[in-house]
């Protein structure tokens, strides 16, 4: 890695530093980050000081000042695209996309990685996506997708989410190959939730109240469906997490029951059983550091803000270990490419 022409990174939309923190253990030099939002950029700063942070809007930033990096990331907002949100797309002033496509044209990187939710490849938006690939294409990359599911790799979370690669053209790349599954595939089982969270830093309670619904909606599973108000659910403690929100802090957050209330009130209700009024007793909502530990964060990255803003930068990141496995699977590819070409790795 040492040997390579162009190591250094920008991290746009970098936010807390998921994104930053999982490429900087896969080996790049993360040398600027980019996030408007004041209370995420203190949270970078005060756990990478050693980046370069600007607190800036990406549309004033010309990108020419980083010519010839060895890695342009980020993530753009994503509820333009949200299958939870109002689906506005490119409608949607949030939509920063084509600032990812304008800043990899001036800075002219070695290469790109660019993460976004799924609902970005659904039928509604495939088109604008292709649009945007055939934009980098044109740039001179080899571009590659592939939505990928964190808790494939370890996370202890059900998290889609799409990358898209640009490579110098010619050179081989691959998403990584899954390392975690079910049982019977023969993989390293799912990381669960139970001992992800196990021994977590004590933190502040989160106090919304776990109320029973007036209606409830039964599934098969006690994890799905909808038993309480708000849309936090229950988590199934030997398995990986619901995906961890941004909207959580109050009745949004996800729920644990290590006494199985929940549990048992589903199957009362499949039995026939009345809804039930009132709290649930003995269950309560994940607080920041649990979420920050099924995020993959280390217990020693600290958030800035009020409460609310750390659940917020705590669901909207990128999952470290998720942004390892792949920063580092390109890292790999542009790397052995150079020492089998003996030539520099320079768009």
């Amino acid at each position: 890695m040492e040997n390579m022409p162009a190591t250094k990174a920008i991290d746009l939309f970098a936010g807390a530093g998921g994104l930053s923190l999982g490429l900087k253990m896969a080996g790049w030099d993360v040398q600027v980050a980019l996030e408007i939002d004041a209370d995420a950029i203190n949270t970078h700063r005060a756990n990478m000081p050693e980046v370069r942070h600007l607190c800036d809007d990406v549309r004033d930033v010309d990108f020419a000042e980083f010519k010839n990096l060895g890695l342009v990331a980020g993530g753009p907002p994503c509820q333009p695209f949200s299958v939870s949100g109002k689906q506005l797309g490119m409608k949607d002033l949030r939509d920063m996309v084509p600032q990812f496509v304008r800043a990899v044209k001036e800075a002219k990187p070695t290469a790109f990685l660019m993460e976004n939710v799924h609902g970005l490849t659904t039928a509604k938006f495939r088109p604008y996506l292709e649009s945007k690939i055939r934009e980098l294409r044109k740039l001179g990359y080899d571009v590659h997708w592939k939505v990928l599911n964190a808790a494939d790799y370890g996370v202890p979370q059900n998290r889609l989410r799409l990358f898209i690669i640009g490579v110098p053209k010619g050179i081989p790349f691959a998403f990584p190959e899954p390392t975690h599954g079910p049982h019977s595939e023969g993989q390293v089982p799912y990381a669960t939730v139970r001992n992800a969270i196990q021994g977590a830093p004590v933190d502040t309670p989160n106090n919304a109240k776990v109320v029973y619904c007036k209606n409830p909606i039964l599934r098969k599973s006690p994890h799905a469906g909808m038993l309480l108000n708000g849309k936090g659910r229950p988590l199934n403690l030997d398995g990986p997490s619901h995906t961890i929100p941004a909207s959580a802090g109050g009745n949004r957050t996800h729920i644990l029951d290590p006494n199985g209330e929940l549990t048992a009130y589903h199957q009362h209700l499949v039995a026939g059983g009345s809804p039930r009024v009132g709290e649930a007793k003995g269950c309560r909502r994940l607080t920041v550091r649990e979420s920050a530990r099924i995020q993959t964060f280390p217990d020693w990255f600290e958030f800035s803000g009020q409460r609310s803003r750390q659940y917020s930068q705590v669901g909207n990141a990128v999952p470290p270990m998720l942004a390892k496995v792949v920063g580092n699977a390109l890292r790999l590819a542009l790397f052995e490419s150079h020492h089998a070409t003996e030539e520099p790795l320079i768009v």
